[in-house]
């Protein structure tokens, strides 16, 4: 099977869309070609990967986020020792690694997915050289895999990509939302208020996912007392977060830390919030429409290709926080209107953003490349 030698390559194992969609390639393809890893060793994907692949000399370890001119030359050897033929470079760092690769090697293809073009976020001087590295190494591309529309039009205007080698393929779920699950036992294995507006917010706490509008949000209800908000996560900003809701002294919000059952959580909260300054396509909103919950999100990339305004839910402006609240009140209050975006949201999953669809998508792009 040397013939269908893939690396996969990322630059973070822990919890996110990015590391998450690398598992999905891996659990989904790894029986139709041979699947190498190059990522770091830590939970919960990382060490997944590394115990699969360790007795069988398919796995290479790459520290968190950062590049090395040491690990660069590992990258190398451990290609040409495997016979690589394809490499799938996820995310900026990963992205360098790999199409760096194609200096030394040039018949390997590579094949580019962004998740998430954030460089609106960057400082001018980062931005720029940000810039300068993506054009430079756009030539060692065979193609970019954008996730989203909104993704390829910001790379394609920023010229670090050439139309022409790049494709769109959305994040993709399994369908695990079961709708004859009794939601009053649930709320209360999860120690959830039974009979109260549930407010949801599963995410990574850092800068870009904003999690200090969500508390603000919950601050702006606090009166209304049938209301409760669940934000589940964890990262960087936790210890900020802790402090900010101590500070508020917030009751009607709870802090559970990071969660293994995402949706077990989604399906007992009534509406998803999302208050992301920027984003891919984010899996928890794909996510709460798979499970037909409404959702209101900041109208930024990524939550807008998924939020059709009116349609499956509403969409709000990160500098009018009173759009999100007017929002919750009127969707908390009209169940007709709540029902109809439920609907709508769990069509839409269907039609577009099923794990089926994305293997399938990104199994013919291998496939391609391989002959």
């Amino acid at each position: 099977m040397s013939d269908k030698n893939i690396l996969l390559i990322t630059l973070r194992a822990d919890i996110g869309g990015g590391p998450r969609h690398v598992d999905s390639i891996f659990n989904n393809l790894k029986n139709n070609f041979n699947l190498f890893v190059a990522s770091p060793i830590e939970e919960p994907y990382g060490i997944k990967w590394h115990n699969e692949l360790k007795s069988t000399n398919k796995f290479l370890e790459l520290p968190h986020r950062k590049l090395s001119l040491i690990y660069l030359m590992r990258l190398k050897s451990f290609s040409r020792k495997n016979k690589i033929k394809v490499v799938h470079a996820h995310g900026r760092g990963a992205g360098i690694y790999g199409r760096l690769l194609k200096i030394f090697k040039p018949k390997i293809k590579v094949i580019y997915t962004l998740h998430g073009f954030h460089i609106s976020s960057f400082k001018s001087f980062k931005k720029i050289i940000a810039l300068l590295i993506e054009r430079f190494l756009s030539r060692f591309t065979d193609i970019f895999i954008n996730i989203s529309e909104n993704e390829r039009a910001s790379a394609v205007s920023h010229k670090i990509l050439d139309e022409k080698k790049s494709c769109i393929i959305y994040n993709g779920i399994a369908d695990k939302f079961d709708s004859s699950v009794d939601m009053k036992l649930l709320r209360q294995n999860l120690n959830l208020p039974e009979n109260k507006f549930i407010v949801c917010y599963l995410t990574r706490f850092d800068k870009l996912k904003n999690v200090a509008t969500f508390i603000q949000i919950a601050k702006l209800l606090e009166n209304e007392k049938d209301i409760y908000f669940v934000l589940a996560g964890n990262g960087d900003e936790m210890n900020k977060v802790k402090d900010s809701i101590q500070e508020s002294n917030l009751k009607n919000i709870l802090l559970t830390g990071f969660v293994n059952n995402p949706i077990e959580y989604l399906t007992s909260s009534d509406i998803y919030l999302s208050t992301a300054e920027v984003e891919g396509l984010p899996y928890s909103i794909i996510e709460a429409m798979m499970c037909g919950k409404p959702v209101i999100a900041s109208n930024v990339r990524g939550n807008n290709e998924l939020v059709i305004d009116e349609l499956n839910g509403f969409l709000f402006e990160l500098n009018n926080l009173s759009q999100a609240v007017d929002k919750i009140l009127k969707l908390k209050n009209d169940k007709k209107l709540y029902d109809e975006f439920s609907v709508n949201g769990r069509k839409r999953y269907f039609d577009f953003f099923t794990e089926d669809v994305m293997i399938e998508k990104l199994k013919k792009v291998y496939e391609s490349f391989l002959r």
